[in-house]
């Protein structure tokens, strides 16, 4: 599909993915009979993320509602982006008909603003057809994230560390998309030089618990030289007994030198074997002990003097 020539507040990587989107919100409109309104992401390393905007928690709004409190959630995004999109059907007049369509809110952050695209489409026998290819409806629209939003942080995280520990819940949910319904604790250490270490905390024939094996990650990491740069336990998964296809990454991180640890949790909920969606960006849960020990303060070769002629004189 060649892109639109008239889409100049997206660049190329930008493009593609408002068009992969699109296909994305067809296949939304295939499930069923309209659908809940949702964003995608594509972050600056090419990462891609799709988000429920709306939960049960939000009571019977109607589709005009929640588009508008996609926009306004999307508004104050505290995920770092390249682009956004707001996904949602209707119903498109023109060409002498009225017909069904999906439509997405388009924006590349730092650009002036952004773009709304439709594809409209009918349903025959139970399936969904596109009517053509996706049309421009508007190439100025208002940005959808506000340029001058403030950027989430994480206590007792530096920005490498912060970007360690959502990367690290990231990995976590590539592991569960494939259909994987839990995710045994990982360990991951970033290292003084910029390299990730990875290892599974439990091999594939260990019984032990999920509980169990995280205290063993935390007893491998507690022994990681303290001149690392951060170092993290990943684990989590469906919540198998519930209906909504509900779950959860838990990711335990700690940069050396900082007084505590920091725990985040990233709820999802199952698209379908192979797709996750958030529920929002990652929340911090609670504050835990250091996941290594301080290090030991140094001691001078006089100290040392001093105390073995101390413990001389007791003997």
């Amino acid at each position: 599909m060649n892109p639109c020539p008239t889409l100049d507040n997206l660049d190329g990587s930008s493009t593609a993915f408002v068009f992969e989107t699109v296909d994305l919100g067809v296949e939304h409109a295939e499930l069923e009979s309209g659908f809940v309104p949702f964003a995608t992401l594509l972050g600056p390393d090419g990462g891609r993320q799709v988000w429920k905007l709306v939960g049960d928690e939000d009571g019977e709004w109607t589709q005009e509602q929640c588009v508008a409190l996609g926009r306004e959630r999307l508004r104050d995004l505290d995920e770092d982006a390249h682009c956004v999109t707001l996904v949602y059907d209707g119903w498109f007049t023109g060409d002498g008909g009225r017909t069904e369509a999906v439509f997405v809110e388009a924006y590349e952050l730092g650009r002036p603003a952004g773009v709304h695209l439709c594809q409209r489409y009918e349903r025959r026998d139970g399936r969904v057809d596109p009517i053509g290819d996706p049309m421009l409806v508007d190439d100025e629209v208002p940005p959808l994230v506000s340029p001058d939003r403030q950027p989430r942080e994480y206590p007792h995280l530096g920005p490498d560390a912060t970007a360690f520990a959502l990367d690290a819940i990231g990995f976590g949910l590539s592991e569960l998309e494939p259909g994987a319904a839990v995710l045994s604790p990982v360990a991951a250490v970033l290292r003084e030089d910029g390299a990730a270490d990875l290892w599974r905390v439990l091999d594939e024939e260990d019984e032990r618990t999920i509980g169990e094996g995280l205290e063993l990650g935390r007893r491998q990491l507690a022994s990681v030289a303290p001149t690392c740069r951060c170092v993290a336990l990943v684990w989590g998964g469906d919540r198998l007994d519930d209906e909504d296809r509900e779950g959860a990454v838990f990711v335990e991180a700690h940069e050396p030198g900082r007084p505590a640890s920091v725990r985040l949790v990233q709820p999802y909920q199952r698209i379908d074997h192979d797709r996750l969606a958030l529920l929002g960006s990652a929340q911090v849960l609670e504050e835990a002990e250091p996941l290594v020990p301080p290090a030991e303060p140094a001691r001078s070769e006089a100290f040392t003097r001093l105390r073995q002629l101390a413990e001389q004189k007791r003997s």
